[in-house]
């Protein structure tokens, strides 16, 4: 009996004893979905693999994979305090995690999602339905301090996302622009009550918060020009 079939006959077996969680099965199904390329052979063999750990019960697994879970606690949980939140949504931002923590080192990253938790909770805790959060209705000792955290973290982000860090790029000055532009975007957002998950509807804003919004998306969208150009 070939390799290929050994495994399908042992996942079929395994398959009957074992109830993957939703969310872990959802994972892998990702992965697979996200398969391309190489021979047909190849790729049975790498579903296959992939199915075998909707089978591993253990706990060490299943911490690797939702590390989202540390800062959320769950994706049932994020789901009641943000209802814009996607399963897919929460699956790349945990595989994020997962790459973060491969390419940083264990102090680098404990340090990492210590201050990650500072924005994240934030969210949580004074963000609206779509996960915004009005900082100026913040004390202003709350908001320097998840101003901060953004400071260290948003580096972070653009590396995982495959740019240069805006720290290294942007002089100091306009760094810190860059992370008040972040801010105040996300502050209009809340204002306006705004879904952005479903695009952006300028009429929507107040006009009185126009301006200002032009003046900070007009920012981020200069940023990203130059990370983009940077590569």
């Amino acid at each position: 009996m070939d390799l290929e079939n050994r495994l399908t006959e042992s996942l079929q077996k395994k398959g009957k004893e074992i109830v993957p969680s939703p969310v872990l099965k959802k994972v892998v199904m990702y992965h697979i979905y996200k398969i391309e390329g190489g021979s047909n052979m190849k790729k049975r063999i790498i579903i296959s693999v992939l199915a075998v750990l909707l089978l591993i019960p253990t706990t060490g697994f299943a911490y690797q994979v939702l590390l989202s879970d540390d800062l959320y606690g769950s994706f049932e949980h994020l789901k009641r305090q943000v209802a814009s939140i996607t399963m897919d949504k929460y699956i790349q931002f945990n595989m994020k995690l997962s790459q973060a923590k491969g390419e940083l080192g264990e102090e680098e990253y404990e340090n990492f999602t210590k201050l990650l938790k500072v924005v994240t909770s934030s969210k949580l805790e004074y963000g609206d339905e779509y996960g915004n959060v009005d900082y100026e209705q913040l004390s202003s000792e709350k908001a320097t301090e998840i101003k901060q955290a953004m400071m260290v973290v948003q580096p972070y982000y653009d590396k995982l996302n495959g740019v240069r860090s805006s720290k290294e790029i942007l002089t100091s000055q306009e760094f810190n622009q860059y992370i008040e532009a972040l801010m105040t975007y996300e502050t209009i957002m809340a204002k306006s009550e705004i879904d952005t998950s479903k695009g952006l509807d300028r009429t929507k804003i107040p006009e009185e918060l126009r301006e200002e919004f032009i003046k900070a998306q007009e920012f981020i969208s200069y940023v990203d020009e130059k990370l983009q150009q940077d590569q």
